[in-house]
């Protein structure tokens, strides 16, 4: 990837645009599709012209309502270059949240995955599936963007709450985006031999976690970021085993889901190994979960929720790392983070550059 200052997360765009290494992929359950970083930027171009011949600009907002594939990725980066702002919403959300959310938000399109139906709006409905791919590059007007410019606005609430809007410009995420840029840097040299690190992201894009790990530091590595339906244990096994992924991305109550898989599986899982033993008494041990997996497969990386320290201690002694951390939408989302080298059990790990962290009573 091409050094560039990150001025705004046009940047980032413009460092990725022109890699013809994978970067997306998307297995619908009935087959898969890949996309490489270049493809997917051609797609965002296209789409941002798709924005312009409809009249939307710098300062609207886009309504994102679809469960995670590569188009989101696509149309997210088309919006960054019109400066447009996505206005994310969970698609497992009800059609009455989000139709409150766009008497707020008044965006002026839709955009609707294909596991949800849009309910009866004022303004187009596009459809993610609609976004076009291995087209032309497109030139573009160009759009002056600022870091002070808004990139999001994320809708929380709770459940009659009526939903606030978190204003996320684009530098909040850069505040995020550059110190963890930083760090990988000094260790880009050692993961050389796993390239790529290929990513299988359970988390919905329409949360900033999520995003972070799908569509702002894969990039760095650079890396493949995976995208699938549902939950089921054996289908996230089955995605871990078959596309060699590297690291699962998701909340702790998928791991905990498949700890039960895996110790059905592999009921010797269940055993301590010995006081003190060697990792590589340890790794024998285990070596039918790691068949299991597969061997490129190596850390989860958890968010959105608390994690269980016995949970962590069952994938630890195994021969995993469980890489936690720490944040909140109104952070674009990053508070704390483990190390990837140095993870601490029991820790969410510590502010990330430029953070400042205070304990109140």
């Amino acid at each position: 990837m091409v050094e560039m200052p990150r001025d705004t997360i046009a940047d980032l765009f413009a460092s990725f645009a022109d890699s013809d290494e994978q970067f997306l992929a998307y297995d619908d359950g009935y087959r898969s599709h890949s996309f490489t970083y270049r493809e997917t930027a051609d797609a965002a171009r296209v789409f941002a012209g798709r924005l312009e011949a409809a009249g939307i600009g710098k300062g609207d907002s886009i309504l994102f309502w679809g469960e995670n594939r590569p188009e989101w990725v696509a149309a997210f980066w088309g919006c960054v270059l019109r400066g447009a702002i996505v206005v994310p919403v969970d698609y497992r959300a009800s059609s009455d949240l989000l139709l409150r959310v766009q008497a707020i938000a008044k965006a002026k399109l839709l955009l609707v995955g294909e596991e949800v139906a849009a309910p009866p709006v004022d303004v187009p409905v596009w459809r993610l599936s609609s976004v076009h791919w291995r087209t032309p590059r497109k030139s573009i007007t160009a759009v002056p963007v600022s870091r002070d410019d808004t990139a999001e606005i994320l809708f929380t609430s709770g459940a009659t709450a009526e939903p606030k809007g978190v204003i996320i410009q684009h530098r909040n995420i850069l505040a995020n985006v550059v110190p963890v840029e930083r760090e990988m840097q000094k260790y880009k040299k050692y993961a050389k031999p796993f390239h790529p690190i290929r990513f299988l992201n359970l988390l919905p894009l329409s949360h900033m976690f999520g995003q972070s790990m799908a569509t702002f530091i894969p990039p760095m590595l650079p890396g493949v970021v995976m995208f699938m339906r549902g939950y089921n244990p054996h289908e996230i096994v089955r995605q871990i085993h078959s596309r060699r992924i590297s690291v699962l991305v998701c909340v702790p109550k998928i791991l905990d889901v498949l700890r039960e898989y895996v110790l059905r599986a592999v009921p010797e899982a269940a055993e301590a190994p010995p006081p003190g033993a060697h990792w590589l008494k340890r790794w024998w041990m285990y070596r039918r979960v790691h068949n299991l997996l597969g061997w490129k497969f190596w850390a989860f990386i958890v968010g959105a929720a608390p994690l269980p320290s016995e949970l962590e201690e069952f994938w630890g002694r195994l021969g995993f790392v469980v890489i936690q951390g720490y944040g909140l939408t109104e952070t674009a989302p990053i508070v704390t983070l483990n190390h990837p080298f140095h993870t601490r059990k029991g820790s969410v790990g510590k502010p990330i550059a430029g953070v400042e962290v205070k304990i109140s009573d």
